[in-house]
Order: structure tokens, then sequence, then C-alpha cells
């Protein structure tokens, strides 16, 4: 069975705090443990028609995509080894 492409948005503003906390933490955790998995980080101010597609109504929020399909959506308060389990259990490892 061949692994599926993984991608993980992570939907961040300029105003968010949590944001500010979380983001270097979990990407640098993702980047760690799932190199393979492409990182998008997306600024809803900047992308306000891509966000609107993707139903982002708060912040942050970190959508896991397999293969182009959305799988797992984390919104609020969610936390890194959360994101971790579920790319874990997408990756196969």
């Amino acid at each position: 069975m061949e692994t599926p492409k993984i991608e993980l948005l992570y939907f961040t503003g300029k105003t968010c705090g949590v944001c500010k906390v979380l983001k270097p933490k979990l990407l640098e955790a993702v980047q760690e443990n799932f190199p393979k998995v492409d990182i998008r980080v997306v600024d809803v101010e900047e992308e306000i028609e891509f966000t609107g597609q993707s139903m982002v109504f708060t912040l942050p929020v970190v959508i896991l995509k397999a293969d182009d399909k959305e799988m797992y959506r984390f919104a609020r308060s969610f936390s890194v080894y959360e994101v971790l389990d579920k790319l874990k259990r997408l990756s196969g490892e």
C-alpha cells in the first residue's frame, strides 16, 4: 500500500495569541517526527478566499489532508500531541 501524500495546513493570523505559542512548537515537532509531511502556513488575513473555502472561522486551525482529502481538523484548543497522534495514524507509522 502506497503511503498517502500528507499535508498539514496551519491557519494563523497576526492577532492570534495562541498561534504565536503553538505554531513554532507544532511545526518543529511535525518536521522532526514526520519529515515527509508538507506544511503550509496560511495567513487568514492574506489568503481570505482560501480561508473561506476551507471553512475556517476561528484560530488557530490545523487541517490534516491525505491525498488532498481532509482527514482531521483541529480548532482553537488542541495539543501538539493530538496532531502528532493523527499524523502517526495517517502515515501508518
